[in-house]
């Protein structure tokens, strides 16, 4: 079931982190997928990671515990461009 919030796409310093973040998140129960950093946000890392907005508390309070926030985070806007959020 998809959820009716947008997504947001977590960007990371690299892949180690990203991977790290991933393995992390898996381990919260937190829903998430790793994908290619989309073509309009750029980053050191060709990996991010993508969740509903709605996993977004639950995310940052697994992501933090492990001293590993993301460096930028973004939402998915309806039109496919991307808003810099505060995750």
């Amino acid at each position: 079931m998809r959820s009716s919030l947008p997504e947001m796409v977590l960007i990371f310093r690299g892949t180690h982190q990203v991977m790290s973040a991933e393995k992390h998140l898996k381990k919260g129960r937190v829903a998430m997928r790793l994908i290619p950093v989309p073509r309009r946000l750029t980053s050191d890392c060709g990996l991010a990671i993508r969740i509903s907005s709605d996993l977004r508390a639950r995310a940052r309070e697994v992501l933090s515990a492990a001293n590993l926030l993301p460096r930028s985070a973004h939402r998915l806007l309806d039109h496919g461009e991307y808003e810099t959020v505060p995750f």
